[in-house]
């Protein structure tokens, strides 16, 4: 008789949405089963019936460590109902990985977690592999002497690490909220057909901080990430410029920028793997020059304007409901 699939339930805060994915997606092509909230919590459902349901059906909860996740109030209902399954941990039914920098406290701090924190892919994928097993794990083959030496891999991209061209101008900002909706639409038109989208709205509406925070949330799905002030043509040519010389495109002695904003142009048309955003953007004709035509990459534009059909759909972000603010002002207040 087949032995059924183990499933496992991963619990984690929205800011480690792409933790989650990729622990699911590394599980799934392993031949498991997993919940992730994203994925299978669709509209239309009943949310407090199918947690209930997803987390009885669960062989293993997984619960994806980091500072957010242990500060988030339901996260800890979530790992509390699979730690009284299995009080002891005599059954390894709640299984902590750590992907963000935190020091796991009460209950959590005496269970053994899987860290995957500042490992590359392949080392990350192994461990999270191997943690999931509940046999014992000694070796099928001798170990090597550990005076050996072996070169370090290129370590890839993915979810924790930052590409290695970057620029984006401000560290994330640990208070932003009330625009998940707008950034899983962002992240939906970009796996879909759109190469570029436009976010517009009245000054101090937040429009920038979501460009930053997508830059951050989604920085594994990129090569290079490059913020362009993009409100003068001065600023546009010498932003392209410094991505020229990041890039090391020859010659490497040229001063001309209209020169290399061409180049930079031409090398994005044809390469994959980028996104540029172009900040406080003010017409479609000033950065249509600067916008690659072709190329596996993505732009996102900031802007008070609205016309932005010409050149890629739009999206209006609206001041914040009253609700959420008064939310946001609590949450600031009492943190």
């Amino acid at each position: 008789m087949q032995q059924a699939k183990k499933h496992f339930f991963i619990s984690y805060n929205k800011a480690d949405i792409t933790w989650a994915e990729w622990i699911a997606s590394e599980l799934e092509d392993a031949g498991y089963d997993t919940t992730v909230q994203a994925w299978d919590f669709r509209p239309g459902f009943n949310f407090p019936l199918m947690m209930q349901q997803r987390l009885t059906k669960a062989d293993r909860v997984i619960a994806l460590l980091s500072q957010d996740y242990l500060e988030a109030e339901f996260t800890q209902s979530e790992w509390a109902a699979a730690f009284v399954k299995d009080p002891k941990g005599e059954k390894g039914f709640l299984l902590p990985v750590r992907v963000g920098a935190c020091d796991p406290d009460a209950l959590l701090r005496g269970i053994i977690y899987i860290d995957l924190l500042g490992l590359e892919e392949a080392k990350a994928k192994a461990a999270l592999l191997e943690g999931v097993k509940t046999e014992r794990a000694k070796p099928r083959f001798k170990p090597n002497f550990p005076g050996a030496t072996q070169r370090a891999a290129q370590p890839s991209i993915f979810p924790g690490d930052l590409p290695s061209i970057w620029n984006i101008p401000q560290q994330r900002n640990p208070d932003f909220y009330g625009r998940d909706g707008l950034l899983a639409e962002l992240r939906a038109s970009f796996k879909g057909s759109a190469r570029g989208v436009a976010v517009y709205g009245q000054g101090g509406v937040g429009k920038t901080q979501v460009a930053i925070e997508y830059a951050y949330r989604h920085a594994s799905d990129y090569k290079l990430v490059w913020w362009v002030r993009a409100e003068e043509s001065a600023s546009l040519t010498a932003d392209y410029a410094s991505l020229y010389r990041k890039l090391e495109l020859d010659p490497k002695d040229t001063n001309d920028q209209s020169y290399m904003s061409r180049e930079v142009r031409g090398w994005l048309e044809e390469n994959d793997g980028w996104l540029l955003v172009f900040d406080n953007a003010v017409r479609p004709e000033d950065i249509d020059a600067f916008v690659p035509s072709k190329g596996g990459g993505h732009f996102l534009i900031t802007s008070r304007n609205d016309g932005w059909g010409a050149l890629c759909a739009g999206r209006e972000i609206e001041p914040l409901a009253s609700d959420d603010a008064a939310d946001f002002l609590l949450r600031r207040r009492t943190a």
